[in-house]
């Protein structure tokens, strides 16, 4: 109301935007379509949380016949277990592992390769698959358990479960793992299956597991993804006979690991980056935004999952369905604000 003053308003609080310059992002759509550059603004995780990766291992260490993946750079690993050997030994010998883990914490902004999600976290790598991809409900509950009994001094860092595997039994081994798990505020992410069947897939068919399927570069359901009444959330895990972004390349997730073929022939070194489809590659992405979540000081497991439920984009009928459970998680509305204390 003084005459000399002019106007009054708040002064707002603005920051840089982040974009990584890995040379390999710009083939990344999956990560343009969940608006990774606005979630990186708020959080990019931290070693203090990890994503425990059950899987066929994950090329983290130079050790025998097996090569650490070379875009995992600066990725904090946290001591692994391999449920065949009964070692600390976690050595992917099939690709997905990698691949997967690669989704999650891949070195970014290293001017080379491609960008992960959540790549300021640690990643724990438990082999429970084998080199054909195979594994038992007692095998992954072991390895579940291992992450849930896991100590660094006296603290569990081991926030999230990514188990990007799954198959038609109902286990009560398994479930009472993941109940183990989740009481110890731990949350479990499984694929939903890719047989574009109903029911999906366990563990992803447990209540206590958010359970992700996968859409394609125009967010529509992939046609190999499962669906039913126990899926929760949509992530992208592509379509290799599509190009719905124009690039000149197929529709996977693109992140590094090695040659299968190589693999095969017993050679663990012949790194590169594949576009990979799958709930597989949809799965980690929700891990990486639990992991988020949780270093922004989300506890519950139950918290976690109802942020991304509740902020997903509505795909598909009004509200949730079958095909797409909630929806298309998007980041930066469940990590909510600038976080710039956090």
């Amino acid at each position: 109301s003084m005459p000399e003053v002019e106007y009054a308003e708040p002064d707002g609080v603005v920051r840089a935007h982040f974009a990584p310059n890995d040379n390999l992002y710009a083939l990344q759509w999956h990560l343009k379509t969940i608006g990774a550059e606005r979630m990186w603004d708020i959080q990019k995780g931290d070693p203090s949380v990890a994503v425990a990766v059950l899987d066929t291992g994950v090329a983290y260490e130079d050790f025998g016949p097996y090569r650490k993946a070379p875009d995992f750079g600066g990725t904090v690993f946290l001591p692994g277990f391999n449920v065949f050997t009964r070692d600390s030994h976690a050595n992917d010998d099939n690709f997905h592992g990698t691949h997967v883990a690669s989704i999650i914490a891949e070195a970014t902004n290293n001017g080379s390769g491609a960008s992960g999600i959540a790549y300021q976290s640690a990643i724990m790598p438990v082999k429970v698959l084998d080199r054909d991809g195979f594994g038992s409900n007692s095998g992954i509950a072991e390895g579940i358990d291992y992450a849930v009994n896991f100590r660094q001094g006296s603290v569990n860092p081991v926030r999230v479960i990514n188990l990007s595997l799954g198959g038609p039994t109902r286990s009560q081994a398994l479930q009472s793992a993941v109940d183990r798990a989740v009481a110890a505020g731990i949350t479990v992410v499984a694929s939903a299956g890719n047989d574009n069947t109903s029911p999906i897939d366990f563990p992803a068919g447990f209540s206590n597991v958010i359970a992700v399927g996968s859409v394609d570069g125009r967010k529509v359901k992939a046609p190999y993804s499962s669906f039913g009444a126990d899926l929760d959330l949509m992530a992208p895990g592509g379509d290799n006979r599509r190009d719905d972004n124009g690039d000149g390349r197929p529709d996977g997730v693109l992140q590094q690991t090695f040659d299968p073929a190589s693999a095969t022939l017993g050679r663990y070194d012949n790194f590169a980056y594949y576009f990979v489809v799958g709930t597989s590659q949809a799965a980690p992405q929700v891990s990486a935004l639990a992991a988020l979540l949780a270093r922004q000081g989300i506890k519950d497991p139950k918290a976690i999952q109802a942020a991304m439920e509740q902020t997903a984009e509505d795909l598909g009928a009004s509200g949730r369905d079958d095909q797409f459970g909630w929806g298309l998680i998007r980041p930066s509305e469940a990590l909510k604000g600038l976080g710039l204390s956090k």
